[in-house]
């Protein structure tokens, strides 16, 4: 009994410290897009949930133990969460669609926009 309770124990503490330890990962795509030019040959290092570094792969190397994933033909957005947003439109339990489109003034619309695109950025 002894025995197992000691496995037990030591299985239980791997799987804490293994979850508690963060991944860290070389992603190596044909490009990085930053948001204003495509770097080809560019590289990105993720630690654990976070973006640490990126630049020239030939500048990044990979940390000893980092998970490295090739990625040809494929372009990196670094940071960009959501690819895809109605900027312009409001929650409908505001407004129904129709109301937002058809009678709200269209520099209504586009200041609210800017509210949500630096809401949706920061």
């Amino acid at each position: 009994m002894r025995h197992l309770l000691l496995l037990c124990c030591l299985l239980l503490h791997s799987i804490v410290a293994r979850a508690q330890a963060p991944v860290t990962t070389l992603l190596r795509p044909a490009a990085v897009f930053d948001g204003e030019t495509l770097h080809p040959g560019w590289a990105v290092l993720i630690e654990g949930d976070k973006i640490k570094a990126l630049g020239p792969a030939a500048q990044l190397p990979a940390p000893a133990g980092a998970q490295v994933r090739e990625l040809p033909g494929l372009t990196l957005l670094p940071g960009l969460l959501e690819g895809h947003s109605h900027l312009l439109l409001h929650p409908y339990n505001e407004a129904s669609w129709n109301d937002q489109v058809l009678t709200e003034p269209l520099a209504l619309r586009v200041a609210r926009a800017t509210v949500h695109a630096r809401r949706t950025l920061a």
